[in-house]
């Protein structure tokens, strides 16, 4: 019987290549990298996550975060959610769609318990940057990407940050060490922080943004030099 969260190298190579050589489609193809590149991960931090204080309950009650998207607005100033609503709420909802439409065969929408993990990484990326502190440039998702990594051990992520970062290596040689240094920074920042996934984000939106930091002990970048305007841009 085929696994549908199995392992796929083939099928997650091809797409990151269309996606950096397509930067205005490229969130379609990393899709598709984070489709078969995932299933090992989604394995391992559901199970993580089971073994987490909160994480059982939200397992249980099947917290889906894209239901709270429309109302961070409506977060107390200075939250978590606040902050996010500021800088993503119309992209992050874009993405969300964008994702329902066209992720292969509808995965991500099926009613399994890897497939509603891997629908916490969607829904919970752009909150993660708010948290993180990186921005949605070049250098910041590679970063931010790099720091999921370390949370999930998910194989797309870490060929999507180091697609980016060779990337930039490239087009800029002379800042090697500084963009290295950076993505080394984000996954020990990863690593030290709080397993993220297994959060009640109900409760998290709310929460008072320096607070969650301390609380979750997300270390706020200190090698981080941003030099790109946005992402889709390299």
């Amino acid at each position: 019987m085929k696994d549908e969260y199995g392992l796929n190298l083939r099928k997650l190579i091809k797409p990151m290549k269309y996606a950096l050589n397509n930067p205005g489609k490229a969130l379609i193809f990393i899709l598709q990298v984070v489709r078969h590149g995932s299933g090992p991960s989604l394995k391992y931090t559901y199970k993580k996550m089971l073994e987490t204080r909160t994480g059982g309950e939200m397992a249980y009650k099947s917290e889906e975060i894209s239901e709270y998207l429309p109302g961070l607005v409506n977060r107390p100033e200075k939250s978590v959610g606040k902050a996010a609503a500021d800088c993503f709420q119309h992209h992050r909802l874009a993405i969300v769609a964008m994702s329902r439409k066209n992720a292969a065969d509808q995965w991500i929408e099926a009613k399994h318990p890897y497939s509603w993990m891997a629908r916490r990484y969607r829904d919970t990326h752009d909150i993660w940057h708010i948290l993180t502190n990186y921005p949605t440039t070049a250098e910041g998702e590679m970063c931010m990407i790099m720091f999921s990594y370390a949370q999930t051990r998910s194989l797309a992520w870490l060929v999507i940050s180091l697609s980016i970062l060779f990337t930039l290596l490239i087009r800029h040689p002379s800042e090697a060490f500084t963009r290295i240094r950076m993505v080394y920074e984000a996954y020990r920042n990863g690593k030290r922080a709080k397993f993220l996934l297994a959060e009640n984000y109900d409760e998290l939106l709310s929460e008072n943004l320096d607070s969650a930091r301390e609380r979750l002990n997300i270390r706020l970048p200190k090698a981080f030099v941003n030099r790109s305007p946005n992402f889709l841009k390299l």
